[in-house]
């Protein structure tokens, strides 16, 4: 788990820049802006190289913030 923790601390800063899209009733969570997230890693001197790791723990919680409730 501790090999885990440098990615989850990115991803964690990284939490506020989600690019959300609003439908008719409801907000789709598209992805994070990797842009900005290149911003915020270079901030806390995080490796960019995390952004692979990011890129998975997007996937998952983009499944968790879309779903239908």
């Amino acid at each position: 788990m501790e090999c885990n923790w440098p990615a989850l601390i990115a991803f964690r800063a990284c939490s506020t820049q989600w690019r959300v899209v609003g439908l008719q009733f409801c907000l789709v969570f598209v992805g994070l802006d990797y842009a900005a997230c290149d911003v915020v890693l270079r901030q806390i001197d995080t490796s960019v190289e995390l952004l692979a790791d990011i890129r998975v723990m997007e996937e998952a919680a983009l499944e968790i913030l879309n779903e239908a409730e």
